[in-house]
């Protein structure tokens, strides 16, 4: 086989397998383009179904639509016809509480003037407390004089009852002691001035000054004691002796012992007497 022979041979040999493949290729092809189309008309009735459904979705949507923007409309009509009527209840409303503010603010001014006749009349009321008060704090300071002054009177009254009853006591007294004296033959108008009282009292203190005993005793001129007047001194019923008062206080004197009547020591506590009666 020459070199031509052999180029037409491998030229047959390749034309064959490019005829094969192209056959291969084309039966391929043609199975494919047939699943697709059964595919396609599958995917076409499941469309048109879902069409068909969704069509009477949106008719039924628009259906429900329709009667719902119906629904809304006589809705918006209601609230239309709604507004209306609360817009005159309001401006009723508005006009009533022009009226209550007007009310109001003359009540408020009612009850400022109220306020200001009650604050007067409070003020009065008080002034007039106080002149209530004044007038009882009165009549209570003249009754409190009045009745001190009946009190006072009361008391002069007892004190004179009691002086004249003294008075007649004492007259009645001194008729007595005027007709003893005079039976003993003395003279009832003889001065008392010169006479020591009788009374007695104790040794309070004794003091020896320039050789002589100075004695303190418990009773002074309040009892009747004057200066000159004699004291005489005992213990029991022993006699002691004499003082000359030398110097007297109301409730306390200062005598010298007479050493010419001196029995023994006179000593603090030792009783004293203008007279005695040691029986």
């Amino acid at each position: 086989m020459n070199f031509l022979g052999k180029i037409l041979v491998v030229t047959l040999f390749v034309l064959s397998i490019g005829y094969m493949w192209l056959a291969v290729s084309v039966y391929s092809t043609h199975r494919h383009w047939k699943n697709e189309a059964e595919a396609a008309q599958k995917q076409l009735s499941e469309e048109r179904a879902r069409f068909q459904a969704l069509q009477s979705s949106s008719n039924a949507l628009e259906s429900q639509l329709k009667a719902e923007a119906e629904s809304a409309l006589q809705q918006v009509r209601k609230l239309e016809t709604e507004a209306t009527r609360l817009a005159e209840d309001n401006q009723r409303i508005q006009r009533q509480l022009n009226e209550l503010s007007t009310d109001a603010r003359q009540a408020v001014e009612a009850v400022t003037a109220t306020q200001q006749n009650n604050n007067q009349l409070a003020e009065e009321v008080l002034r007039i407390r106080d002149d209530i008060s004044k007038a009882i704090k009165e009549k209570d300071d003249s009754f409190d004089v009045a009745l001190k002054a009946t009190e006072e009177l009361q008391s002069i009254r007892n004190d004179l009852e009691s002086a004249l009853e003294t008075q007649r006591d004492l007259v009645a007294e001194t008729g007595r002691m005027t007709r003893v004296m005079e039976s003993e033959g003395l003279d009832p108008n003889t001065p008392a001035d010169g006479i020591t009282p009788r009374v007695d009292g104790f040794v309070s203190r004794t003091q020896r000054k320039g050789g002589v005993q100075l004695v303190e005793i418990s009773i002074g001129d309040d009892d009747g004691l004057r200066i000159g007047d004699t004291v005489e001194v005992f213990r029991d019923t022993k006699y002691k002796g004499r003082l000359e008062i030398l110097k007297t206080a109301p409730d306390r004197a200062v005598g010298r012992v007479d050493t010419r009547f001196q029995q023994g020591p006179i000593q603090e506590g030792d009783r004293v007497a203008t007279r005695l009666n040691l029986n």
